[in-house]
């Protein structure tokens, strides 16, 4: 964990990398940029500056509040797509080193976003970046982390349910037919919980677990800030007395290696893993229901708890933008 408080230059590839002091600045200066934002405030910090987008994976909400972002504090964000690249030509890619030296002559900072079925090779590619950048790197999406994703959410935890210490979040894993998404959502966000003393559940089928190395850093995590960490298998358990509900479908961590059928094989047994007005009424009455977008309606989560009075997943979306202008503001 850096214990050097400035930020200039810095990467963003897992928050458990910056301190708690160094989380606080993003968070302050999060709501501070949000509120200019909302009373119509220019805050052009990173004007006339440059942020290039690297996409190996397809993306919605972090292209758009990147971009978003970029423009509002008066920069420019690239949008590069790998296919469309020399370091995505399957002939004779050009190397990374190349591609960030290149880059990094050019403008100020440089986000990249990207996973495969063999976990923990998108993680890796990402700190390959960070090792050949002379100018910040930012995750926006591994398979093993989304930082910018889980400090957007605890933001939105924050602003929703106030003094969170000792208040109980639930990050429950869902069925989805089709859906096979990486662990770094549920990852990242045990991690960040955990750290604000939270009592944080993992709810689970048993084959779904998280990487060992981040269980056993929450677990840390809580012991450290005075929360708690806990796994089951007890969804209707889980559910009762919670205070944030975080209900989303990941994959298995050997996706890549069990194969289609066999992982889908898996996920079916779990039909009866969604998020349900009947499981919500479990839940503390000042509740809220979160998820991260994009959601299987009808599977993951039914759409009478996404359209009703505990969800917050259309202002932890908006959230994405603002720690992401926190974010940007302090690294470039």
């Amino acid at each position: 964990m850096s214990t050097d408080h400035s930020f200039k230059g810095r990467d963003l590839i897992d928050t458990q990398e910056w301190s708690l002091e160094d989380l606080e600045t993003v968070f302050q200066l999060s709501s501070d940029l949000k509120r200019r934002f909302k009373i119509g405030e220019p805050h052009e910090t990173l004007k006339n500056k440059t942020f290039f987008m690297v996409f190996y994976a397809t993306s919605t909400r972090t292209r758009n509040s990147f971009e978003a972002a970029m423009t509002q504090l008066g920069g420019h964000a690239h949008f590069l797509e790998t296919k469309t690249m020399r370091i995505g030509d399957p002939g004779a890619p050009e190397e990374i080193k190349d591609t960030v030296k290149v880059l990094e002559r050019y403008g100020h900072g440089i986000g990249v976003r990207t996973y495969t079925p063999n976990y923990g090779e998108g993680e890796r590619l990402i700190r390959e970046y960070a090792k050949q950048a002379s100018i910040p790197v930012v995750s926006m999406e591994s398979d093993a982390y989304h930082p910018c994703q889980a400090l957007a959410d605890l933001l939105t935890i924050r602003e929703k349910v106030p003094n969170v210490g000792r208040k109980k979040y639930v990050q429950a894993w869902a069925y989805s037919p089709s859906a096979r998404r990486v662990p770094a959502v549920p990852q990242s966000n045990i991690c960040l919980t955990t750290r604000y003393g939270m009592d944080v559940v993992y709810a689970r089928p048993k084959e779904f677990t998280l990487d060992p190395k981040i269980i056993e850093q929450a677990k840390q995590n809580a012991e450290e800030s005075g929360g708690t960490f806990t796994e089951t298998d007890d969804l209707k358990g889980a559910f009762e007395g919670a205070d944030v509900i975080y209900m989303r479908n990941h994959a298995t961590l050997d996706y890549g290696k069990i194969g289609t059928e066999a992982a889908q094989a898996l996920i079916d047994k779990y039909k009866d893993w969604t998020c349900t007005a009947d499981l919500m009424d479990l839940t503390d009455k000042k509740s809220i229901f979160m998820h991260c977008l994009p959601a299987d309606r009808g599977h993951e989560v039914t759409s009478e708890v996404m359209d009703g009075p505990h969800s917050a997943i259309y202002d932890e979306a908006e959230n994405r933008l603002h720690v992401q202008k926190a974010v940007l503001s302090l690294v470039m």
